[in-house]
């Protein structure tokens, strides 16, 4: 059961691809590779339901039980564990198992922007769907001090383009799971507005203030902002992992 809740958890898997076209965002979890780490620490299928935590949660076993983070713990029946995000921006915790979560149109998360799930609160039960174990090596994930990779996006803003990867922005408070806002020098929008058309995670968005918003697994299907670069997929964990309020480089991918 969860006895406290500071922040956001929701319950998260790997989203539901292949539903663009019906306005809904694929979802998911913000980071899959600390969704992966958390459920190979207790020997789930890397897609299994867990939860996704901005904050601070304290959970209590009603029932002797093995939960996963980047490593395993047990614990016993009425014990209490509290649990935090940091030092990065976002933690999974996964139970051995996965979460017992409705399938509902392809997935088994928590996708707010379209209704479907609430965010989790205190005095909400989380049970056991009895996943068959699976063993997997566990993969080490860093954010590392190496910048994060770009192609050029659709809308040719080559000044925008090249401030991005000129700077170091920060990762904005403002950020959420629909984008993650950079703050620093506002790069030159032009006149702010691109051609509308559809969006995918990792697509970096320049509004008119010249802040861009790199689009998060419920991004909005279309958009109008020009895109003036995509982060490179295998880059997309480090940078949303980032800690809010740190800062990050960009780099062009010349092998594309």
């Amino acid at each position: 059961m969860i006895s406290h809740v500071a922040g956001l958890a929701t319950i998260q898997d790997r989203g539901r691809p292949g539903r663009m076209h019906e306005g809904l965002a694929p979802g998911g979890a913000l980071v899959p590779e600390l969704l992966a780490l958390a459920n190979r620490a207790v020997d789930n299928p890397d897609d299994a339901p867990a939860l996704e935590l901005f904050g601070r949660i304290r959970l209590r076993a009603e029932q002797a039980i093995a939960i996963g983070t980047h490593e395993k713990r047990v614990l016993a029946a009425g014990e209490e564990v509290t649990l935090e995000s940091g030092p990065l921006r976002v933690a999974y915790i996964a139970l051995r198992g996965g979460i017992d979560a409705p399938l509902i149109l392809g997935g088994r998360g928590t996708q707010l922007s379209a209704g479907i799930g609430a965010a989790l609160r205190a005095g909400d039960h989380l049970t056991t769907a009895n996943t068959p174990s699976i063993s997997q090596p566990h993969e080490p994930f860093a954010i590392g001090d190496h910048p994060v990779r770009v192609i050029a996006g659709p809308d040719v803003l080559p000044d925008a383009l090249a401030a991005l990867l000129a700077g170091q922005l920060r990762i904005a408070a403002a950020s959420d799971r629909v984008g993650t806002r950079l703050d620093g020098v506002a790069l030159p929008a032009g006149s702010g507005f691109g051609v509308s058309r559809p969006m995918i995670r990792g697509a970096i968005e320049l509004p008119p203030d010249g802040h861009p918003i790199v689009l998060g697994p419920e991004h909005p299907t279309t958009g109008g902002y020009p895109v003036i670069a995509v982060v490179v997929s295998t880059d997309q964990g480090r940078l949303f992992a980032t800690p809010l309020g740190a800062y990050v480089r960009f780099t062009e991918d010349t092998a594309r």
